[in-house]
């Protein structure tokens, strides 16, 4: 297929567009910066300098492609949730989506796929309930952001263009995402685990990331809500436990809340606090097998 992508160079966009490399498609990279994309990646994609607000650009090539798979947004965890920041991780998403959702209205042949980013943080947080596609949006920040991020791309027509939808849970990767982070702590033997510890994380390898994706990208019944989780979530204490049994560290103490909400705010009480029972329904409904299906497997393959 000829595959247009928006965030390839990102966590989740750069090993996906090797595999799609690899397979034989054939990719259009849309990027801020072409020289910089290239040398990320490599030269086997077409790279074509973009910004969001440049539509005529991107309606130019909307219709030389079967797919779009865009992936793009500001990184959630790269600085504290101030009132600009907010601002910038809504307005990372929403006007991308806004200007596919244009560019795709007005293309003469349109893609028969799209596929958009988004995140489980659409279902709000709750130390209760299990969460499955098909579910209604949260309360909070994180859901305001992911149903218009949703929404963004909602008004492309369904009759020409199929729409999937993959909310990603928290990704575990060496190259990026929080995984690195929560590491820190147990390299100078002081890890733990954060607030209660009883709150729910739910996880996917980038491996599996990537494979659900591309999965869904060559189906041709792929449609709507896909969650992307592995399918055994755990609480922060056993992700802490089985953390520092992979590293060979130790598991001191609890974090407070109190001291984790004084230093990351919204960021914190909306994420690390709050905990998130997600499971990958439909994957799992369509018999994707994942290939790291449990924590403690998935941190060796990473780290070892």
């Amino acid at each position: 297929m000829r595959i247009l992508m928006i965030g390839a160079t990102g966590f989740i966009g750069k090993p996906l567009f090797h595999k799609l490399v690899e397979r034989g498609h054939e990719i259009y990279v849309f990027t801020r910066n072409a020289a910089q994309a290239r040398e990320k990646l490599s030269d086997r994609a077409r790279f074509i300098q973009w910004r969001s607000e440049e539509l005529i650009v991107l309606q130019e090539y909307a219709h030389k492609v079967d797919a779009v798979i865009n992936l793009a947004g500001e990184n959630l965890a790269a600085k504290r949730w101030t009132g600009d920041q907010k601002r910038k991780i809504l307005a990372s998403r929403v006007n991308i989506g806004r200007a596919i959702s244009f560019a795709l209205d007005k293309s003469k042949d349109k893609p028969y796929l799209l596929i958009q980013g988004s995140a489980i943080g659409f279902y709000g947080f709750s130390r209760d309930y299990t969460f499955r596609e098909g579910m209604p949006v949260g309360e909070g920040f994180l859901p305001m952001v992911t149903k218009q991020w949703e929404d963004s791309v909602r008004h492309v027509d369904d009759r020409n263009t199929r729409k999937v939808f993959v909310r990603s849970g928290l990704v575990l990767g060496k190259e990026g995402g929080m995984l690195p982070k929560m590491m820190l702590p147990f390299r100078f033997f002081i890890g733990g685990y954060p607030g209660t510890g009883d709150q729910w994380l739910s996880w996917i390898h980038i491996d599996d990331e990537v494979k659900a994706i591309v999965a869904l990208l060559e189906a041709e019944d792929s449609a709507g809500v896909y969650n992307l989780t592995a399918p055994h979530p755990v609480t922060m204490r056993e992700f802490a436990k089985t953390l520092g049994k992979v590293m060979k560290r130790p598991v001191w103490t609890r974090v407070p809340g109190s001291l984790m909400e004084a230093a990351m705010g919204d960021m914190a009480r909306e994420t690390i606090l709050s905990g998130q029972k997600v499971l990958p329904a439909r994957l799992q409904g369509h018999k994707f097998q994942f290939d790291h299906p449990h924590l403690q497997e998935a941190l060796e393959d990473i780290l070892q």
